[in-house]
């Protein structure tokens, strides 16, 4: 009898996800993938596509990879829809076949403000041997999802972490464009009580090969460019990153600017980075860690920013777009995340406070219909 291919669930198809779940079908004959859409138009647009997804690679050509399946979300239950489109049969909703069975790979794409929200209708289907990476922007996802959805150390699955500095837009539902070649870092989050192997991740424990397996698959794909690492490496990764985003955004949301406009804030930028390099250097996860200091020195930090300042002056953020069409932002999750560190270390803060708090203001005025 053929053994069924491991299968990787993506829940969030805006840019990320589109890229990722392409990536997925890079590695040949190696797993299958089923993509969880949460509406019956995003479902539609997917049978517009071909059921495929297509990308614009760096060198303008384009490639689309098909034989994804689709699971659909309706009044909070999943289901496998038909193979032809709401549009032609009276309800994707009733036509479709419920589905509860167990997900052992889950990889989640959405905006951190939407974490717990698009989790909840899949807690039932997730085991303490299941296996969850985010891979999101910002930090402080996982102790929301802990708190509200897996309380239960015992019964929470396993994390990994996600760390991404590709360049990619959506141009259109299942359709992205690579804007630049980078990587992803990945890391095993290490569960209360567990003695962790240098990839994260106990052996020993129930579940362990699940968790293991997206650290080792999904380096397989040449498009993803994907490695490895300890946790503790991963952290500093994405605290990195975090800095870089925790000037960038809120700055350019203020302003409705692109990146190039942040190179006559000097000032400014190092206020921010001086707050963060402090609380980096207090953070108790990473006592004693070598070389610490000089990797988030004010300085050091200053570089990595300009640096990719450099090669995005004509990039409009995410943060932007959120302003401008009324969104919510991740600034709770960016610079919100350094305050509540902060705050634990008994480190001031109050730059870093005060642009989240002007960003917040922004983004209530917007969804009420005023403008500044």
């Amino acid at each position: 009898m053929r053994v069924p291919l491991p299968r990787i669930h993506v829940l969030g198809l805006g840019s990320i996800g589109t890229f990722t779940a392409h990536g997925l079908r890079e590695i040949p004959n190696a797993l299958a993938v089923t993509l969880l859409l949460h509406r019956e138009s995003l479902y539609d647009e997917f049978l517009r596509n071909n059921r495929q997804i297509s990308l614009q690679t760096l060198s303008g050509t384009t490639v689309r990879h098909g034989d994804y399946s689709a699971e659909l979300c309706r009044d909070g239950k999943w289901r496998s829809p038909p193979s032809s489109s709401s549009s032609s049969s009276p309800s994707v909703s009733t036509a479709a076949r419920a589905y509860d069975g167990p997900i052992d790979h889950l990889i989640v794409t959405v905006k951190a403000t939407q974490t717990v929200s698009a989790l909840r209708s899949l807690t039932t289907r997730l085991k303490p041997s299941s296996t969850i990476l985010f891979l999101q922007n910002g930090c402080g996802m996982l102790d929301e999802v802990n708190e509200h959805l897996f309380p239960d150390p015992c019964t929470r699955p396993h994390y990994l972490v996600g760390v991404i500095s590709h360049g990619v837009t959506l141009t259109s539902p299942f359709n992205a464009t690579h804007t630049g070649a980078a990587s992803i870092s990945l890391g095993a989050v290490p569960r209360e009580n567990a003695t962790a192997t240098s990839e994260g991740v106990d052996f020993h424990e129930p579940g362990a090969a699940t968790a293991m397996y997206m650290l080792r698959a999904l380096p397989l794909s040449p498009l993803l460019s994907a490695t490895a690492h300890t946790y503790t490496d991963l952290l500093q990764t994405q605290l990195e990153k975090l800095a870089v985003n925790a000037f960038c955004n809120p700055v350019c949301a203020l302003h409705d600017a692109k990146n190039g406009f942040l190179f006559g804030q000097p000032r400014l930028r190092r206020a921010i980075l001086a707050e963060i390099s402090a609380v980096v250097l207090n953070l108790p996860e990473l006592a004693g860690v070598p070389g610490l200091e000089d990797r988030f020195a004010v300085e050091r930090l200053e570089g990595t920013v300009n640096g990719i300042l450099e090669r995005t002056r004509e990039t409009t953020c995410s943060m932007v777009v959120d302003l401008r069409n009324g969104r919510e932002t991740e600034v709770r999750y960016i610079n919100g995340y350094w305050v509540r560190r902060g705050r634990e270390v008994g480190l001031s803060v109050a730059v870093n406070e005060g642009l989240m708090e002007q960003v917040l203001e922004r983004s209530r005025m917007g969804r009420s219909g005023y403008s500044s």
